[in-house]
């Protein structure tokens, strides 16, 4: 009898505090929040390895490249692992533009890659050079279309 009414008890405890939760929302914020932090992890990554690739700005020829092949290899390597985790974790069926900008630095990401490889090319550091600017430029105006402000805690707050 005892073991009934403690069920029971228990039973309308957990009914009234899942009843609070979806009234209230407290269930859908925490794990849009933990999205949101997730996604910016993951955004802290690709801005992190696409500042390794801006370097490639301060050569002058591919030959000064060749020094530093290994870093950027994996530097590519991971920008476009960490590209397609948001292309794919983090889609937005309902927002065409961002899925068109997650697409961009994908493209972007993947084509730095195929440069590195083919070394033999000719104007292989202009192309680079250009799918960075490429990358970089993705990046901005997604964040103007998400109204995120680079050095800022919240979405459209500046410190």
């Amino acid at each position: 009898m005892v073991l009934r009414k403690a069920f029971f008890t228990d039973s309308v405890a957990l009914l009234f505090c899942t009843v609070f939760m979806v009234f209230t929302g407290l269930g859908l914020v925490k794990g849009d929040e933990k999205e949101k932090s997730e996604l910016a992890g993951l955004m802290c990554k690709i801005d992190a390895y696409s500042k390794a690739l801006d370097r490639l700005a301060t050569y002058f020829s591919f030959d000064e490249v060749e020094k530093e092949r290994k870093i950027y290899e994996d530097a590519c390597a991971n920008l476009v692992l960490h590209c397609k985790t948001a292309t794919t974790k983090f889609e937005r069926p309902d927002d065409k533009k961002y899925q068109e900008f997650n697409q961009a630095m994908l493209k972007a990401s993947e084509n730095i890659a195929t440069i590195l490889k083919d070394a033999n090319r000719a104007n292989s550091l202009e192309d680079m050079l250009w799918e960075t600017g490429k990358l970089r430029q993705t990046c901005v105006t997604c964040h103007k279309h998400l109204d995120i402000h680079i050095g800022s805690d919240k979405h459209g707050e500046k410190k």
